[in-house]
């Protein structure tokens, strides 16, 4: 669809949550009280004094310099020349209006971020036609699921990733659909206030959360889910749960979709965008660029047209639909006195859904809970919520197996003996 643009309405609501993750990273002690619900086009930017009745995000100086970065680098402004007048703007609802104006002016591109294996954020950009074309196919998809069109669009992934962008703000604009977002939609989604022609946006860690209640879905509800693996069990029991159907999407930050599939034991099938590559199972070719494309995983081809993803290249793990990478973790942990050695890993699915760590005292006459408090505290104040530890194991010894290599361990116990 030549000529198809953002509204100014779903900008806001890409700015506002570009917005608050920035500032939630740059307020990690009060990150939890960021609600960017509760914001709209008058919220200020700038202090405001106590008593005013204007919502405002108090930004400094410093932070308005990293918040207007953060949008400038995402909608790519820089190639309109209208960058600076963000920090002359004092409301939201004003830097979505220069972000119309700029995208009027042909920087349509959007720039999405990803951690790397060094933990530091990666740019990757996307052709906005091309990201309009997959919006576009997918519409197909779930239409020909629901057998009617999309009435509404229950948003439970933020929309400054490309997951959430492409079905959170891209989809409903082309299809002229009213959006619910946030809490509200966890809400209705959790009491089942839906209807015939809903298609709901989840990711793996809310969809387990949503499986737990007892409430049955109605007819011609169609969900997905996308940023990771989602447990074959956890979509059973929503479909014996009444969900018409819950598709699995595969992609990246870097390539956008590649594949989707709707049933855990079958393939994904590949997006028309892209071919596989005689011999690779690392790349793709892209059909538009005539590039080939990196892959984050490992391919097993069952013909052409459909694979199935065979591990992560770049050690990855995915905690809430968030990238992390264990061994850069388990280095930081490494670098403080109280520790002489440590693990981190992903919690097995009995355990839950967060990264734990293992560790072996520098000083074993050391309290462990006066140094399980102190490890909280530093992983408060300089991780990421999903890079945390959320819990802590002590021993004389990392994990090992009968064979010498590094194997999990259990939360139950001290885990001086290693489990297989």
């Amino acid at each position: 669809m030549q000529g198809f643009e953002l509204s100014e309405t779903t900008l806001l609501e890409v700015i506002k949550a570009l917005v608050a993750d920035e500032l939630k990273a740059l307020r990690p002690e009060t990150a939890q009280d960021i609600f960017p619900e509760d914001w709209d086009k008058h919220t200020s930017i700038h202090p405001l004094p106590a008593d005013s009745k204007q919502a405002s995000l108090q930004a400094d100086s410093l932070e308005k310099l990293a918040l207007a970065t953060r949008v400038t680098d995402f909608f790519q402004i820089r190639e309109s020349g209208l960058e600076d007048y963000l920090l002359r703007h004092k409301t939201l609802g004003q830097w979505a209006e220069l972000v119309a104006e700029a995208r009027k002016r042909g920087t349509r591109n959007i720039t999405f971020y990803t951690s790397g294996s060094t933990g530091q954020p990666k740019a990757c950009p996307q052709e906005w036609q091309s990201l309009v074309t997959e919006a576009e196919y997918f519409r197909q998809v779930f239409t020909q699921k629901l057998q009617q069109p999309i009435q509404r669009i229950l948003a439970l992934s933020p929309c400054q990733h490309i997951y959430g962008f492409l079905f959170s703000a891209l989809l409903p604009d082309l299809l002229d659909v009213p959006v619910i977002r946030g809490t509200r939609a966890f809400s209705w989604v959790q009491s089942r206030n839906l209807q015939a022609g809903d298609l709901v946006i989840g990711f793996p860690f809310i969809w387990k959360q949503i499986s737990r209640s007892q409430q049955p879905f109605p007819a011609g509800v169609v969900g997905i889910t996308s940023t990771g693996p989602c447990d074959p069990q956890i979509i059973q029991q929503l479909q014996q749960q009444g969900l018409s159907h819950l598709l699995e999407i595969y992609g990246s930050s870097e390539t956008g979709g590649l594949g989707w599939r709707e049933q855990t034991d079958q393939p994904f099938e590949l997006l028309p965008r892209w071919q596989a590559v005689e011999g690779r199972d690392d790349v793709l070719l892209d059909l538009v660029s005539r590039q080939q494309q990196p892959l984050n995983d490992q391919f097993h081809w069952q013909d052409n047209h459909h694979f199935y993803p065979a591990g992560r290249l770049d050690q990855a793990l995915q905690v809430a639909g968030i990238n992390v990478f264990p061994a850069r973790i388990a280095e930081q942990l490494r670098q403080l006195p109280q520790v002489q050695e440590v693990a981190v890993r992903l919690m097995s699915p009995a355990e839950g859904e967060r990264l734990k760590a293992f560790v072996i005292l520098a000083d074993p006459q050391q309290s462990e809970s006066e140094l399980r408090q102190q490890l909280q505290t530093w992983c408060q104040q300089n991780l990421k919520t999903a890079e945390r530890p959320q819990a802590f194991t002590f021993g004389n010894q990392l994990p090992r197996n009968s064979l010498g290599k590094a194997s999990d361990w259990s939360l139950q116990t001290s885990n001086l003996t290693p489990t297989e």
